[in-house]
């Protein structure tokens, strides 16, 4: 009898794994896509710092502009008369000695200027002010007491105002305001007429300049970002106000100049 052998073949199919140079393409490849993630990770955050420098010299600006603006307009303010309803003449308070207005040229940091603002507060006159009338520094003043008010800029680019209020807790005070202000420039408005208009803007160092001629005040302030934002280093030179500036070394800070002019309204109208 014969025996009948059945034998069954299996075909087995290898699998077989990622050759040497597969797995270098995956890699390639792989490293490619992620460099383009990060390129745009790297790029959006750029853009918003760079966003952030400007949204912050922007509101430095904003601010500077309208606090000092406040100060200044307040320049030779009088105090009311009273029962008198005779205002002292201006010549007679705000003196040769010590001008409504006054200031120095060249002298800070980054050869910035110095503005000094007078005037006198609001109250009964003993020593009760009535909140109407403040200091640089946000502290009241009485009525006939005289108010001196400087502005300048620290060697850490800072703004910063000196207050001396015979009616403030701390008579002689000095804060800082902003920071963010590389550089200060101030020019005086001039009345030679008589007319109350300024016909010409010149410095502190101007020769023939008189402090009781000047009813209006220009200033210029270089602002600058907290933080080197820009992707590109630059040191530009500014011309603000007829003095030119250039930073020490080219960085990445952002900057932009803020220029206005300020009337001083109480030396235009004059309660006399």
């Amino acid at each position: 009898m014969k025996k009948i052998i059945l034998s069954t073949c299996h075909h087995i199919k290898k699998s077989k794994g990622f050759s040497l140079l597969e797995f270098f393409v995956a890699m390639v490849i792989s490293l490619i896509l992620m460099a383009g993630v990060l390129q745009v990770f790297l790029n959006s955050k750029n853009s918003y710092n760079l966003a952030m420098g400007y949204s912050q010299v922007q509101e430095n600006g904003r601010f500077i502009e309208s606090y000092i603006v406040r100060i200044i307009r307040l320049t030779g303010y009088r105090s009311p008369p009273g029962q008198t309803n005779q205002f002292v003449p201006i010549a007679n308070i705000f003196t040769a000695a010590l001008p409504y207005v006054s200031g120095t040229h060249g002298t800070g940091p980054n050869g910035s200027d110095t503005l000094t603002i007078r005037y006198q507060g609001s109250g009964n006159g003993t020593g009760t002010p009535d909140g109407t009338i403040m200091d640089c520094l946000n502290v009241p003043a009485d009525a006939n007491t005289i108010v001196t008010n400087t502005f300048s800029l620290t060697n850490n680019n800072e703004l910063q105002c000196q207050a001396q209020n015979a009616d403030s807790p701390n008579p002689n005070n000095t804060q800082i305001l902003v920071s963010g202000v590389e550089n200060f420039q101030v020019l005086y408005g001039e009345d030679l007429n008589g007319d109350f208009s300024a016909d010409r803007f010149v410095n502190a160092n101007y020769a023939f300049l008189n402090w009781n001629d000047v009813v209006s005040v220009r200033l210029c302030l270089l602002l600058r970002s907290d933080n080197p934002v820009n992707t590109f280093k630059e040191n530009p030179t500014f011309y603000m106000l007829g003095t030119s500036y250039t930073p020490a070394a080219a960085d990445n800070y952002l900057r932009n100049p803020l220029t206005f002019t300020v009337l001083l309204r109480n030396l235009v109208l004059q309660p006399y």
